[in-house]
């Protein structure tokens, strides 16, 4: 504490001693505020400086030190919390704007625990459990070689290797990485529950959607379940869509008779995009590719150069470029000789000085240039509100920071600006082409829904003590099958912790909602720009009126609650999965219609294959 902030504390004390009664003076909360933002601020640096060299220096002596400085802050949110609650009667300050202000440095989570050893812990296992992530390796089938999560990931997604090696790297990822977590997952929700019940939480699911504001009333995990039902009709189409052209690939050995998808054969290690599986599944074949990868490999793009095009983009919004400090500082390949977190993030850290980076090992892939646009919509959203005070420098809910990034993908991968970036080379302006383009980002998008939702409503479940913990994997397992249709290839047991093997869930990530925003974001700044149908084909590069209405999203950061936030861009304040669905609608009709002429049987049993199946014979499921 400086001398100036001990200073102020003394002088308002006296002031409430002398008064007999907590202040609600505007004025003097005003610069109560003033101080402790600038010393929040401070220490956030110092944590995510720490954080930062963790993540691209993976050693003890930077875990250490990322803990320490978390340990502190904890502890000045704490101290500063009781202070306010001493000076200050804030929740009937006379100003709406500084009400919110104390409201969100109030809300300090689980740092409200005075014990420091519980503080150390709970910080250590979530490091641990992301260590184990970020390092593990697998040994390859073939050659026995131990391989990290980018080549486990690779050859997943490849449609040149077998089906029996994706098989055998999906069993062993999962042993790798899922496994070892198990006890360190379970210690983990037992003290986020211990702690925050100190807050006046019931459990650490009720925090983490408090995030959302939720109203007096509102069950937000019911407001969720009702949008994924709404989106489900979408997604079984596509289910057996895909299912029925996969078993045109694999022997139908290999496929339930409970009409699940096993989970080996989608490209992607989750199961949650199916891109991968695009040019063996699209509609029409014979119809130009769209191969944004083969192109950017044989016009040898660069990592620099997909972020030069991405900071393009939003820069002909009016949203500017990035900072000198952002280009040399950000971490954008994999660094040579040490272990690092490859899960893209992006990094604000409170300099005030536009210190703003990406953590990143990219590679020349269609894949990684969303990501790319995905990451770069982090970093416009910490510069657009930079200038307000810190406990205001967040998105209007957790979904907002993550849906931006995507809403500005739905630009990029159009036809019309992949030409622009000359990453397409076909002018063809047919129907067929443009079902192929849709049913492309499908594959992205509307299959990612239900795996968000699963990831969500799972560990919501854990944290309520829904789920008996010799019950975990199963639990995880039937969600799957109940909300994804996805299987796993071989029997899972309660020795194995699949969910674990998950970098969203063991480092508290949150998608689902996003998903829907970025269609409504997309939407309406499309309706900004002129466009009023077709809105897969839309794209708002370079329109100055939907770049006004996005950065007045952006530069109001957490300052609204999100339901305000979304009527200034959209004109609703709810959630919905219209956009989402209005923006699928032609491709959904499509493959109604060629689900119904090839007879597939859509949708899928609401259990998982029986234990007698994976057991029988057949040498494809042993």
């Amino acid at each position: 504490m400086t001398r100036r902030s001990l200073l102020l504390s003394c002088l308002l004390l006296a002031a409430v001693s002398l008064a007999g009664s907590k202040s609600t003076n505007v004025t003097e909360a005003t610069l109560w505020f003033e101080q402790f933002s600038g010393e929040h601020r401070i220490l956030l640096n110092k944590v995510v400086e720490a954080s930062w060299a963790s993540n691209t220096d993976i050693n003890q002596e930077n875990e250490k030190a990322e803990l320490a400085a978390r340990l502190q802050l904890s502890q000045f949110m704490l101290s500063k919390r009781q202070e306010m609650d001493k000076l200050f009667d804030w929740a009937h300050l006379g100003n709406e704007r500084l009400k919110r202000m104390f409201t969100k440095a109030a809300d300090i989570g689980t740092s409200i625990v005075t014990d420091e050893a519980k503080q150390t812990r709970f910080g250590q296992l979530r490091s641990d459990m992301i260590r184990i992530q970020s390092t593990a390796t697998v040994e390859h089938p073939d050659t026995g070689e131990p391989i990290p999560l980018s080549r486990v990931v690779s050859l997943m997604a490849s449609p040149d290797v077998s089906e029996a090696v994706k098989k055998a790297l999906w069993s062993r990822w999962r042993d790798a990485s899922g496994r070892p977590v198990k006890q360190m997952y379970e210690e983990y929700v037992d003290l986020a529950n211990e702690m925050i019940k100190e807050a006046g939480y019931a459990n650490f699911a009720k925090y983490w959607q408090s995030w959302y504001e939720p109203k007096e009333g509102q069950d937000f995990e019911q407001v969720m379940a009702e949008l994924f039902n709404g989106l489900l009709p979408l997604y079984k189409e596509l289910h057996g869509y895909v299912r029925h052209a996969l078993m045109q690939k694999y022997p139908a050995s290999i496929f339930p008779p409970t009409g699940h998808i096993p989970g080996h054969i989608l490209g992607h290690m989750w199961g949650g995009r199916w891109d991968d599986l695009e040019p063996f599944t699209k509609p029409f074949p014979n119809e130009p590719q769209i191969d944004v990868t083969k192109v950017m490999r044989e016009k040898n793009w660069t990592v620099r150069q997909m972020f030069e095009a991405s900071q393009d983009f939003f820069a002909s919004l009016g949203l500017g470029n990035m900072t000198d400090t952002f280009w040399e500082k950000s971490v954008l390949e994999k660094l040579p000789g040490v272990d690092m977190v490859c899960h893209a993030s992006a990094w604000d850290f409170y300099t005030d000085k536009g210190d703003f980076r990406i953590k990143q090992c990219t590679e020349i892939t269609g894949h990684y240039l969303a990501v790319t646009h995905h990451e770069m919509g982090h970093i416009q959203y910490y510069q657009q509100y930079e200038k307000q005070p810190v406990v205001f420098r967040g998105g209007a809910n957790p979904g907002f920071h993550e849906a931006i990034g995507d809403t500005i993908e739905l630009s990029v991968m159009t036809p019309g600006h992949l030409r622009k970036l000359g990453l397409l080379e076909s002018d063809s302006e047919s129907d067929e082409f443009y079902l192929n383009s849709l049913f492309l980002m499908a594959l992205k998008k509307a299959a990612y829904l239900p795996f968000g939702y699963l990831i969500d409503n799972y560990r919501y479940k854990l944290f309520k003590g829904e789920v008996p913990k010799n019950q975990w994997n199963s639990e995880w397992v039937n969600q799957r099958c109940q909300l994804m249709g996805v299987s796993s290839p071989v029997l899972r047991s309660e020795e194995d912790f699949d969910a674990g093997a998950i970098y969203h869930v063991v480092a508290n990530v949150e998608y689902f909602l996003s998903l829907l925003l970025q269609f409504q974001f997309h939407q309406s700044l499309c309706q900004a720009a002129g466009v009023t149908e077709n809105f897969h084909k839309c794209s708002i590069y370079g329109n100055s009126a939907a770049g006004a209405k996005l950065k007045a999203l952006l530069e109001s950061g957490t300052s609204l609650h999100w339901e305000e936030a979304l009527f200034k861009i959209s004109g609703t304040r709810q959630i919905s999965a219209k956009p989402l669905l209005d923006y699928f609608a032609p491709l959904q009709a499509y493959i109604a219609a060629k689900n119904k002429e090839n007879g597939v049987s859509v949708g899928w049993g609401n259990n998982c294959p029986p234990d007698d199946w994976y057991k029988s014979a057949s040498p494809s499921r042993q």
